[in-house]
């Protein structure tokens, strides 16, 4: 029996409204031509001219189960709302470089909150850790612990209340449950995070412009490669996290805990978006969405590093497993790759 088709199975994990905006000017403009955008790996090769309808979408990637078997797609529906919103103040706003009202910058935030989590490369990296988690869980647990009544016990200088423990069921449909956990932490955790920080839109006159990519939301600490490679994890209370969105090839909304200029609106060098690019381009999944098949070397050029980063102070390989942080957990230090 063939299976019945229904609207909205080809759900896009980033949006074609949003990356109309990287639309090649250059395009024949022609009744037999489709706009395109232009896409490269993460080297800056491979270019390829692609419509934003055709890219980045999946199968039922946002589409829930419903209690009577049936395609519920309320994730589908309310992203559909956030990317309409977004598109408008991005139309009537950030393009016109106006002040943007209370409910406005709900929108803008909102849209970014979701551009970080509702991809493909955040739900398989959500997966890859549950899937982990599940293994060393049931390591130390055992194969059955999900039928047992008596819970695993902690050593004595863990609270239990500050662990998680998994619980039966946690591990069940994990692909359908990881979408609705990225989007809530979207939702409750990051967005109120977007809307206290202070917000910059660097704009460019460059013809090239910003990049965006397969992950177009960036979390970036400039003054992590000083740390040790363990202590890198970036998180919304890093006082020096910088989280950029690029809007468009003119424009990349950046949100800071410090302001970084007084206005809204910041003309920026080529030099900055050149860095930025390179960023964009670094943290990309697998690939790169530019407005034109003309790029820069210096963006997908692999840099060394710094005279004052971790490693140049470090070079003693055995110095990375001796990691003498207040916070190293006791007996961690024995089972750290090489």
């Amino acid at each position: 029996m063939k299976r019945k088709k229904y609207e909205h199975r080809k759900q896009h994990f980033i949006p074609a409204c949003y990356l109309k905006a990287w639309l090649d000017p250059s395009a024949p403009q022609t009744s037999m031509n489709t706009p395109y955008v232009w896409l490269f790996d993460r080297k800056g090769e491979n270019p390829k001219a692609k419509a934003p309808e055709k890219i980045f979408r999946e199968s039922d990637m946002y589409t829930l189960t419903a209690p009577d078997g049936g395609h519920d797609l309320r994730l589908e529906h309310g992203l559909a709302t956030v990317e309409s919103h977004f598109t408008k103040v991005r139309t009537s706003k950030f393009n016109f470089k106006r002040p943007l009202t209370e409910e406005d910058w709900i929108w803008a935030c909102l849209f970014a909150a979701t551009a970080h989590t509702r991809t493909a490369a955040s739900r398989d990296h959500f997966l890859n850790q549950m899937e982990e988690l599940k293994a060393m869980f049931e390591k130390v647990a055992g194969p059955d612990w999900e039928t047992r009544t008596v819970e695993p016990e902690l050593p004595p200088h863990v609270e239990r209340s500050n662990v998680y423990i998994p619980q039966p069921g946690d591990f069940d449909n994990l692909k359908e449950t990881a979408t609705t956990t990225l989007l809530n932490t979207a939702v409750k955790l990051i967005l109120p995070t977007l809307l206290g920080m202070h917000k910059t839109v660097l704009c460019t006159s460059d013809p090239i412009g910003f990049l965006t990519t397969d992950a177009p939301s960036t979390w970036c600490d400039p003054t992590a490669y000083r740390r040790h490679p363990y202590e890198r994890a970036i998180g919304l209370k890093n006082p020096a996290i910088e989280i950029t969105l690029p809007l468009s090839p003119a424009q990349c909304l950046l949100f800071t805990h410090r302001p970084v200029v007084d206005s809204l609106y910041s003309e920026v060098s080529l030099d900055c978006v050149d860095a930025l690019n390179h960023r964009h381009a670094a943290y990309a999944p697998t690939t790169v969405v530019a407005r034109s098949k003309e790029t820069r070397a210096l963006w997908f050029q692999a840099g060394e590093a710094p005279a004052d980063s971790w490693e140049a102070r470090h070079p003693d390989p055995e110095e990375k497993r001796r990691w003498t942080s207040p916070d190293f957990p006791s007996g961690l230090r024995d089972i750290l790759p090489t």
